[in-house]
């Protein structure tokens, strides 16, 4: 398969959890789906991401785990984040005062590295997402 017929991959922001923080850090989860649409497998070395939510910038983020996705198939990357003390304010806002059910606007931009021609990919997305509060 020559470069010309080769798709970049989508990533989508499936979930944003908290987790236990670390000294004054507020730490999250976030878990990215990672579409192959193509013949040939997709081996990343890693990536940097950047989340927001309603238009600013909450988690910024990077991972040097290798992953490897088959041709025409999916994975998921579980990664743990630190958010600055603003953003974990305006995150933790978002958290306690979205009503159960509502979805928030994002939008992610991943930068995913693999070796060989064409070592680095640059992908975004936009959509909502549910933070996972419960009534």
């Amino acid at each position: 398969m020559g470069l010309d017929d080769f798709d970049e991959p989508e990533v989508e922001l499936l979930a944003l959890r908290p987790i236990t923080a670390q000294g004054m850090e507020a730490r999250f989860l976030v878990s990215l789906r990672i579409v192959n649409p193509n013949a040939v497998e997709l081996a990343l070395r890693g990536m940097a991401y950047e989340v927001y939510l309603r238009d600013t910038r909450i988690l910024t983020g990077v991972s040097n785990q290798p992953l490897r996705i088959e041709p025409f198939s999916e994975a998921t990357a579980e990664l743990e984040v630190a958010a600055g003390m603003l953003s974990s304010l305006a995150l933790l806002r978002d958290l306690m005062t979205s009503p159960a059910g509502e979805s928030i606007p994002y939008r992610l931009n991943a930068k995913l590295s693999r070796g060989g021609i064409g070592g680095t990919l640059r992908v975004s997305r936009e959509g909502s997402i549910d933070l996972g509060r419960r009534p």
